[in-house]
């Protein structure tokens, strides 16, 4: 689902909001959850999961074109980790 079809989906949810208000709204969260984050901070939203960034150390890796060795630095990546009821939801059918 892409963010223009998810403003769509809140929109026929909520007819009395505006498109903009809609996109306003999900604008306005990711760029919360992005701002928290990164200040090291996690983001729960209980039931659905938790957001929170993790640290990658620094290492060399190789570039597989020229072979040549390069030292990565240690960087932070987001991470989510689904909750209960949403793990509950998409293993409906029992898919294992």
């Amino acid at each position: 689902m892409t963010k223009s079809e998810l403003v769509n989906t809140i929109k026929r949810s909520f007819p009395y909001l505006s498109e903009a208000d809609c996109l306003m709204c999900i604008n306005s969260l990711i760029d919360f959850m992005g701002d928290h984050l990164s200040e090291g901070n996690k983001f729960e939203i209980r039931g659905f999961g938790t957001f929170a960034t993790k640290t990658r150390q620094a290492r060399t890796v190789r570039n597989p074109k020229t072979g040549e060795q390069i030292q990565r630095k240690a960087s932070a990546y987001p991470s989510f980790r689904p909750g209960k009821m949403l793990k509950d939801r998409v293993n409906v059918n029992g898919a294992d």
